[in-house]
Formats: C-alpha cells, structure tokens, sequence
C-alpha cells in the first residue's frame, strides 16, 4: 500500500503562496493571525481575485490602503505589512458577489509587485513571511503580562452582555497558552480603531504588541467601570 501523503499545513501552504500571494486591498483592513474576519467581495477585481484564489490554495493577503482615496484606483499604495490567511468559507450571489471568510494564518511583508498578465484585474506580490520576535528568555518571560492581559479579558466579560461575545473570549484566552496567539486573538477581538489594529498588525515584538493590547484593554475596562458604553 502507497504511504499516504499528509496536505501540507496552513503555514506551509501560505509559504508556497507568497511566490505570488493575491492582495485584496481594503482602507483600514487588517487580519490577525488565528482570527476569522468577513468580506463582502462586490468589485470586479476582487471578485476576480476571490474565484481565482477559491480555485487554487485559497490564500489571501489583506493590505491596509494608505489613504482612503486609493479604493478607487488601479494600483493604489499599500501597507507593506499585513495579514495573509486562508478563505474558510464563502457564499456566491447570483449577480457574482460573494461573501468570504478569511481566517489570518501570518503576518507578511510585501517584497515586489509581481507584472500582471493580460486578462487579470488584480494584482500580486512577492512576499515573505514575517516571524515573531520574542524577548531573549523567551515567551516565558510575558507571564506576569499574559496573565494581566487574561484578568482584564475575564473583567470584560463580567461587565459586558453575553452577546458581545466577551464571555466566550475570556474562556479562549484561558486555553492559549502562545502569548502571541492570545494577543492577537483579543485584539481582534476588541479592538474597534482601525489605527490601533494596524498598528498590532505591524508589531512583530511580541512584547510591545503585548504591551499596547493590555493598555487598550484596560481602557475599555476603565470606561465600563465609569458605567459609559465604549465601542468594542
């Protein structure tokens, strides 16, 4: 009997893809790894682009714009960093549009645009995959703030409605043990400016990221105290 060949995993199959990774920009976008965010793919360009890649590997990449303007142009400028991840579900309408779902596997830098051949309206990038730079002790050594991180989760979940999904959040964040993955999946979480999302995006020390999400973290939690609403 054959062996049987395992697929390869996301990271793998996101590698391979940044030979010629699909870009699909969007003013204020942002995917963080281990988190699912939704699109609504309406663009001729993009619906292209989301058949193209639900045919082949799936991947994605989601550069944030750099001026908001650049929506309407062929070519506009883009954040070199951003987010990369596969499409784990989507639903077609009969006009063409879709809704996509796009699971963040990494971060990734945007090396060089890649020429585009006659018939396609996208475009794609040469890319690298981007790691996380961890302090000289190693992710040990953000215990004390991992735990601090976690404490703020479990304090919005006590103060917010169930339907906010903050209960749900604290008990994910419990079972993460990657400080990185924590962060990112609680700043997806509740994080609502655009600014304050690339900016997580573009961090690679997880130190610092840690360090930005706790302090927006603990503002939230600062306002429900004072019995305000934030925006979450």
């Amino acid at each position: 009997m054959a062996e049987r060949i395992a697929p390869p995993g996301p990271r793998a199959t996101l590698a391979r893809a940044c030979a010629a990774l699909k870009v699909f920009p969007l003013f204020g976008g942002t995917v963080l790894p281990g988190t699912p965010t939704p699109f609504h793919v309406f663009e001729p360009r993009y619906r292209q682009m989301a058949e193209d890649a639900l045919g082949g590997n799936r991947v994605l990449a989601v550069p944030a714009l750099v001026t908001k303007s650049g929506a309407s142009q062929d070519r506009p400028q883009v954040r070199p960093v951003c987010g990369a991840g596969l499409v784990e579900a989507e639903r077609r309408y009969d006009d063409g549009r879709l809704d996509i779902v796009v699971r963040g596997i990494a971060r990734v830098r945007l090396v060089e645009e890649l020429p585009r051949p006659a018939g396609r309206l996208y475009r794609e990038f040469k890319a690298e995959v981007l790691e996380d730079v961890w302090p000289a002790a190693g992710p040990a050594a953000l215990a004390g703030q991992l735990e601090g991180l976690r404490q703020l989760v479990y304090e919005l979940s006590t103060r917010l409605p169930a339907e906010s999904g903050a209960p749900q959040l604290a008990e994910a964040v419990v079972q993460l043990k990657d400080p990185s993955a924590v962060v990112d999946l609680v700043a997806a979480a509740t994080l609502s400016d655009p600014a304050a999302r690339i900016q997580v995006l573009e961090e690679l020390d997880v130190a610092k990221r840690l360090e930005q999400v706790l302090e927006e973290v603990a503002g939230v939690v600062l306002v429900l105290s004072r019995g305000k609403n934030p925006t979450v």
